[in-house]
Formats: C-alpha cells, sequence, structure tokens
C-alpha cells in the first residue's frame, strides 16, 4: 500500500481493509484522497517532461461509497463445505482471497443479492476457482455476463453486454462526459472520431455537439449495440464500424483541421501503431480518455512537439482506491 505522511486519517468502513486488496485509502480523508490522485499526475507527467502545470484539480465523485455497479468477486476450488473464501486478493500480493461477506464501495442492490450469489457458488463442487459477476442497472441486478442490459446517463439510454466493458461508476458519468464535450467542442471543429467507441457512450452523447461522427471497434457485439443505440436515439449522424483503432483513419474522410480525436483505449493504452497513424490523420484535436495514466504518458510522449498538452482532468472514478480515470486535451500547437 502506498505510505503518504500528510493526511487527515478516517476510521474505514469496511472492517477487511486494509487486509483486502480492492481497496487502498479507506483510511484517508475524501479531500486528501483527491489531492492525493492529482500530486500523483502531476509528478507522472513531470517525470515524463510533459506540462504538469495543465493538471487541474481532481473531479470528486457524487458517491464515494456504493457507488460501483460492477462487482467480480473471485473464488478457488470449491470444495462444497461451506468455508471457501468468496472475495478478492489480499493486499499483501500472492494469490490468496480474502473473504468478502459485503462490499462497502459496491452499490446498495449488490449487496443485498451477494449473499446468495456466494450461497449458490459454494453449493456446487468445482475443480477450478472461477469469477462471479453481479452488475446493476436499469434492469436491476444480474449475474448473467451474456444478458442484454441497459444503463440510462444523461438522459440516454445504452444497451450493452454485462459482462463486458461499461463505467461501473455511474454516479459520475454525467461529469465525465461533461469534462469530455468541454474538451472535444470548439469553434471550428466540425467532426468527431471516436476510437474505441464501445457501444458508444461518448460518440451519442456528443453526437449533437458536430456534424458527423464516426467510431470504430473491434468488439463487433459492440459495434452492434452502439449502432443500435444510435438508431433508439436518433442520431443519423453518427456511424460505426467494427475493425482495429487505427484502420479508422482510412475509414473516415473528415477534414483534419476540423475534427476532434476521443481515445478511450483499454488500460494498456494505445500503443506505437496507433500513434504512427494519428500523427499522419493530424486531427487538430485529441482527447484522451485512460484509467491507466501510466500507459497514457507513454502515448503522449510522441505527440507532444506535434501537439500541445492545454488541459489535464483527473477524475475520481474509483473512490478509496489508488486507480485514477485522466482525461488529457491536446491541440496542435
Amino acid at each position: 500500500m502506498e505510505v503518504e505522511k500528510d493526511f487527515a486519517c478516517v476510521e474505514p468502513r469496511c472492517p477487511l481493509f486494509p487486509r483486502c486488496g480492492g481497496c487502498q485509502y479507506q483510511h484517508m480523508a475524501y479531500g486528501d484522497q483527491l489531492s492525493l490522485k492529482r500530486r500523483r499526475i502531476r509528478e507522472l507527467f513531470a517525470k515524463f517532461h510533459l506540462n504538469s502545470d495543465a493538471v487541474l484539480p481532481t473531479v470528486p465523485s457524487p458517491l464515494t461509497y456504493g457507488y460501483r455497479t460492477k462487482l467480480t468477486p473471485h473464488h478457488g476450488r470449491i470444495r462444497g463445505n461451506g468455508e471457501e473464501p468468496i472475495g478478492f486478493l489480499a493486499a499483501e500480493g500472492g494469490r490468496r482471497i480474502v473473504d468478502v461477506p459485503q462490499c462497502p464501495i459496491a452499490a446498495e442492490e449488490i449487496n443485498l443479492v451477494l449473499p446468495a450469489c456466494r450461497r449458490r457458488i459454494r453449493s456446487t463442487v468445482t475443480r477450478r476457482g472461477g469469477t462471479a459477476l453481479l452488475r446493476r442497472t436499469d434492469d436491476g441486478v444480474t449475474e448473467d455476463p451474456r444478458k442484454l442490459v441497459r444503463e440510462t446517463v444523461g438522459g440516454k439510454i445504452f444497451h450493452f453486454i454485462a459482462g463486458e466493458f461499461f463505467q461501473n461508476n455511474s454516479a459520475i458519468l454525467p461529469d465525465l462526459i461533461d469534462c469530455v464535450r468541454a474538451m472535444a467542442t470548439a469553434p471550428g471543429i466540425d467532426f468527431l472520431v471516436d476510437a474505441y467507441c464501445g457501444v458508444g457512450l461518448f460518440s451519442l452523447s456528443l453526437a449533437d455537439c458536430f456534424q458527423e461522427v464516426a467510431g470504430i471497434e473491434i468488439c463487433r457485439e459492440s459495434v452492434r449495440l452502439a449502432r443500435l443505440n444510435g438508431s433508439i436515439q436518433g442520431a443519423k449522424n453518427s456511424q460505426f464500424w467494427t475493425g482495429a483503432a487505427e484502420d479508422i483513419f482510412s475509414a473516415v474522410n473528415f477534414p483534419a483541421d476540423r475534427t476532434a480525436l476521443l481515445l478511450d483505449p483499454p488500460r494498456s493504452g494505445c500503443g506505437r501503431a496507433f500513434v504512427s497513424q494519428l500523427l499522419r490523420f493530424r486531427p487538430h484535436r485529441v482527447i484522451y480518455v485512460s484509467c491507466g495514466p501510466e500507459a497514457q504518458v507513454r502515448d503522449l510522449v510522441p505527440l507532444v512537439g506535434v501537439y500541445a498538452i492545454r488541459t489535464v482532468q483527473p477524475l475520481d472514478l474509483f473512490p478509496q482506491t489508488q486507480h485514477i480515470e485522466n482525461i488529457v486535451l491536446l491541440e496542435q500547437s
């Protein structure tokens, strides 16, 4: 666990803290958690000689507990004695699982069904371990990773597959979308390219700000759902393709000087091939959303020179934990 000297101590809500590896900051006052996360981003940017002065204060989550709409408890081999731990990896490392009967950062609805989920897991003998899913959506809590579910964000309904990626702190999603909108829109920017578009959360939330929006996603089912979501919302100016993110530059014919590029890649980042294609296309603005700031910084380094870092906005999508969501606005210098 990261050790910080200058913060106000508070009583952790979870009796399993700090043994459970799910949370790292429950002993810190929430304002200090926000300050620490901003400082970590500033230090990371400074380390790579990027514009650390552009880092703004961390946007707080409206909920600091009970915010997680997705929980994935792990378990080892089930022998049928009703005592096997079901929960999360221990903080000290290794593969030991800490038994978690209730999780205070999970949504209330998830905690209500968690005991029944644990009983079902323990009722079946298995040779191997596994991971359960509890996802809270507009349709209630589901444990079926293949189920089609809905989430309302900013008055718009998004369909997605319960086991696939969708932001799991719905309380702060409107703030996240507002930040992206403020960075993506500007006089003379008429087109939006959304790489790693998923089911169209950003594309469709921002579609009314642009003449045309194009998204690409490697998962064919996510593209199908992005099109469905766009059709339901009446976003006639949006189009979506299946393919690798870098393929979008050969598929769109938007004028680069009137285009904003939105990136929300996996935690591992974009990679060299995508960055090379980006530099060839050279959209006027780039908005990079990331839950992995270390990979984000690695991708930003080759862009500096062609682009200037205008704004860096951390958001606390993961209160009580060390994880940070970070948005960077780059503009041609």
